[in-house]
């Protein structure tokens, strides 16, 4: 084992001064500086300036409150929340479109609604005016329970003072008695 030692170590010996001769002794020299005859000349070096990465676009909302407040009202064009006559019981029908806006309402959850229940004039004034607080507050409790938020639903009623139809015809009675979804915006009141 000895003669094997001493062949490595001076194989070793060996090219460490092979490496020295070619690589000249490990000393690294810069060519010598050449004089501008006229410096003006070089224009000064650019700044290193790391631009920022360009901002992406803010990404819009998926829905907005009116866009919402148009699907709602979209839907009840055709399919109206129903009650039974002079009450503030849903009817099944009533139920399932109420199932429809609450899909609607899950698409912005950050909107708010006043929900506006409405009456004919048949009858007098203070009962017409209670019976659509009662039903907006029914329709209030039931998307409650369908997991909609209750800070969003504010109820109230309006009995028969905003009418929208003529009052002449039976089908002008039934657009009296609806329930309206209004957009209601960060501290205001309805």
């Amino acid at each position: 084992m000895q003669g094997k030692d001493i062949f490595f170590a001076l194989l070793g010996i060996f090219i460490l001064s092979v490496t020295f001769f070619f690589c000249g002794g490990g000393v690294v020299t810069s060519p010598s500086p050449v004089a501008l005859k006229n410096p003006a000349e070089i224009p000064p070096p650019a700044p290193n300036i790391i631009e920022p990465p360009p901002s992406r676009p803010p990404v819009p909302p998926a829905s907005t409150p009116g866009v919402v407040k148009k699907k709602i009202a979209d839907l009840l064009i055709g399919n109206p929340i129903t009650f039974r006559i002079n009450s503030a019981i849903l009817l099944p029908e009533g139920k399932t479109v109420l199932n429809r806006v609450a899909t609607i309402l899950r698409e912005d959850p950050t909107a708010a609604f006043e929900v506006g229940g409405h009456t004919d004039n048949d009858g007098p004034e203070h009962a017409n005016g209670a019976l659509s607080e009662q039903r907006a507050k029914v329709v209030v409790e039931y998307l409650i329970s369908q997991g909609i938020a209750a800070e969003r639903l504010t109820p109230n009623g309006y009995g028969a003072s905003r009418p929208i139809a003529e009052r002449a015809t039976d089908e002008g009675l039934r657009h009296h008695q609806r329930i309206e979804f209004s957009v209601v915006t960060q501290g205001e009141q309805p």
